[in-house]
């Protein structure tokens, strides 16, 4: 209760939801004042990542967060590349660092860019995390944790296959020709090889080619 009018009184938010409340009084009379004029914002809600995409060149990762981030905890200051941390699993390319290239951003999106060492065969998996428990707040002061979900990408495959094996037939009728991965005949994998995508040439010897491509396949 309050004695007196015009008393600065400390109210209790205990077990409120986050939200924006405003204040009213009762009397003993039961009678119901009008909102304060002003209003209070309650957050304790920690930013969460909530999405993660990959650059088809693999030079970037888009990260979107919640909400507003802030590199303080009193709602100030850009986030810098430092803030965050890389790990990198599987494949064959490795991160040369695991600091972020750059960074920029867009609404609640940052743009970290990645330096990679080798050629990503598509099964390496990027994921991302604020640097420390310090690294990255919202604007109310809560930290964004270090354990975080929607944080992980896998790389896009920019290794060529290659030839793995070549046989002939006994009769050399035909030629085997075994390949390191499944392949296509168009960039968007689909399409089934045709005889076309092949070229043949022969040397040495007295037998000769009749046509570069196979007659078969």
């Amino acid at each position: 209760a309050i004695s007196s009018a015009n008393t600065n009184t400390n109210l209790a938010a205990t077990g409120l939801a986050d939200g924006t409340y405003k204040v009213y009084a009762v009397d003993a009379a039961g009678n119901l004042s009008s909102p304060s004029s002003n209003s209070v914002t309650l957050d304790t809600t920690a930013p969460t990542i909530t999405g993660t995409t990959v650059a088809s060149n693999n030079a970037s990762i888009a990260v979107t967060f919640s909400e507003a981030l802030y590199n303080t905890s009193g709602g100030s200051g850009a986030l810098e590349a430092s803030d965050f941390s890389l790990t990198i699993s599987g494949g064959t390319a490795t991160l040369s660092s695991a600091t972020p290239s750059s960074i920029s951003s867009s609404s609640n999106t940052y743009t970290l860019g990645l330096s990679l060492s080798g050629t990503p065969n598509g099964t390496e998996n990027i994921t991302v995390l604020p640097s420390s428990s310090t690294a990255i707040y919202d604007a109310a002061g809560n930290a964004a944790s270090t354990s975080q979900s929607n944080n992980t990408v896998t790389l896009n495959d920019k290794t060529a296959p290659t030839i793995t094996g070549t046989t002939v037939a006994s009769n050399n009728a035909s030629i085997a020709v075994t390949f390191s991965e499944a392949l296509y005949n168009t960039s968007g994998g689909s399409g089934a090889l045709e005889a076309s995508d092949f070229s043949l040439t022969l040397s040495g010897g007295t037998a000769t080619l009749s046509s570069a491509t196979p007659s078969s396949i």
